[in-house]
């Protein structure tokens, strides 16, 4: 079963001897369900800040972070957040500002140390809530998410501004060029020349 698309519950109990493919399974599909679940990124996507090819990014970083852990078994909760910051800055030219990713990737590690105890009750829960969302829509919440060089997407405190979603989803922000500075006027002594004025060294 693929982490990217998980088809079918596993159900397992916990199991300290569970075998190491399972468990990296099971740990490829804890990632892939905290990202579907990170409010943030689903804005993103639906928002086509990435282009038309989003949720495809998110199956991608999910398979990246694993592959981060299973090459630095060391990586911690400060390396997973700087990696969800990065790409989603660069993949998706958002900038976050609610600290989301700090939750994320917690759960992705606290994920991936469970499983390697042979722990599954916190995936098998995540599982459970994945199922139970599918075609209800994601629980947005209150998000602050920014795209670079625009405005906020979902940074009202107000919950009622999410009741329309889809009227807002798909508006991409509008930029707003910077007023030109303006020129100083020359200045010109009694005897009409005009003084030149050195700028500052800093």
């Amino acid at each position: 079963m693929s982490a990217n698309n998980p088809q079918a519950p596993v159900s397992v109990s916990n199991n300290q001897n569970s075998s190491p493919q399972l468990k990296s399974e099971r740990f490829g599909q804890g990632i892939w369900f905290a990202l579907q679940a990170w409010p943030a990124l689903t804005v993103a996507i639906q928002s086509q800040f990435g282009g038309p090819d989003g949720a495809d990014k998110r199956d991608w970083l999910a398979g990246a972070i694993q592959d981060i852990f299973e090459n630095d078994p060391q990586t911690d909760q400060l390396d997973i957040e700087t990696v969800l910051l990065q790409v989603m800055e660069d993949e998706f030219d958002v900038r976050l500002e609610d600290e989301s990713e700090v939750f994320v990737a917690a759960t992705i590690v606290k994920l991936k140390d469970e499983i390697t105890q042979g722990k599954f009750d916190t995936i098998d829960a995540m599982e459970r809530r994945w199922r139970e969302r599918r075609g209800k829509g994601p629980n947005l919440g209150n998000i602050q998410v920014v795209q670079e060089g625009g405005v906020g997407e979902g940074d009202s405190d107000d919950s009622d501004d999410y009741e329309d979603e889809d009227a807002t989803m798909d508006d991409a922000p509008q930029l707003v060029p910077a007023a030109p500075k303006e020129k100083p006027e020359p200045e010109v002594d009694e005897d009409g020349f005009t003084k030149v004025v050195g700028k500052k060294k800093r």
